[in-house]
């Protein structure tokens, strides 16, 4: 398949390097000029102290040339400008079917005025951005779709054995299951300064994660127990690991607090829920962003 990917960040380049290495065409389009002139020189794919270089297309720009797929990979705050690109770059073009893979569900508003066929994921791997085209692959997981929108391909096409792609039928139930353990994991790892194992070795820190969970589970209409286990295995299973969240704090960049625990903000106002320990960490963070940028 043709794919075109929007976004070089640790997910936009693992999603590259990984496609391009079944057999793919992939063209990865960044914002900076500096950045698409490294990739140009390969993606450095790194996994377990092994490392190859991938060759991909690359730009700073997005055209309108034919692509069976158009992967968004940027990070939620970033969304609302690439749907206006989008929709901007593809006027009386034909759009191709679009996927979108971001933490949280605050994008959802944002996604919903390109009216056309799009599909949204879950990615469950972990991935570090080493330089502007080095990344490395450092948890292996698998990427979840589901269609929100439209009748896209189920693009199983991309699916392999080492990378595995899976269908799911509902898209609310996808988005939310990522979204308790986003909101979990994320803020607290970010406030604490720690690593998510972290998180389950401290009881002080373990106790908060429960009520965030509990509050989570309230306001989405999931059941506590199961959304809990799931919190705590993805905990164990990327114990060594620094959340997304963390990493944009330490570099002082923008959060996803927003797209994240805003949502749930947002949704438990309009539903008359009290979510006090959701409030603590979204302010935590943005007090955060403001100190750090």
């Amino acid at each position: 398949m043709n794919v075109t990917i929007i976004g070089a960040g640790s997910i936009g380049l693992l999603a590259a390097a990984k496609l391009a290495l079944n057999g793919h065409e992939i063209s990865v389009v960044c914002r900076r000029k500096h950045q698409a002139d490294e990739i140009k020189k390969g993606i450095i794919y790194i996994n377990r102290n092994k490392s190859q270089r991938i060759d991909v297309r690359v730009s700073d720009h997005l055209s309108p040339e034919h692509t069976d797929l158009l992967i968004v990979a940027v990070k939620s705050n970033h969304i609302p400008s690439v749907v206006a690109m989008i929709k901007n770059v593809y006027q009386g073009s034909k759009l191709p079917d679009l996927l979108f893979i971001q933490n949280g569900m605050g994008h959802l508003s944002s996604i919903d005025l390109l009216a056309h066929n799009v599909l949204v994921g879950v990615v469950e791997h972990g991935a570090r951005k080493i330089n502007e085209s080095t990344v490395e692959h450092t948890g292996s997981g698998v990427v979840r779709i589901s269609t929100y929108a439209g009748v896209p391909n189920r693009v199983t096409a991309l699916s392999s054995e080492d990378f595995p792609i899976f269908y799911e039928n509902d898209w609310y139930a996808m988005l939310a299951k990522k979204l308790v353990i986003n909101c979990a994991i994320n803020p607290l790892s970010s406030i604490y300064h720690v690593l998510n194992g972290e998180l389950l070795h401290n009881a002080r820190f373990y106790s908060l994660m429960r009520e965030i969970v509990k509050e989570t589970c309230g306001v989405l209409q999931l059941e506590f127990e199961r959304s809990w286990n799931d919190v705590q295995l993805v905990c164990r299973r990327t114990s060594a690991n620094t959340s997304s969240m963390l990493a944009d704090v330490t570099a002082g960049r923008v959060t996803e607090i927003d797209a994240i625990t805003g949502y749930i903000l947002k949704e438990a106002e309009a539903c008359g829920k009290h979510v006090p320990f959701s409030r603590f960490v979204y302010d935590s963070v943005k007090g955060l962003e403001m100190v750090t940028r």
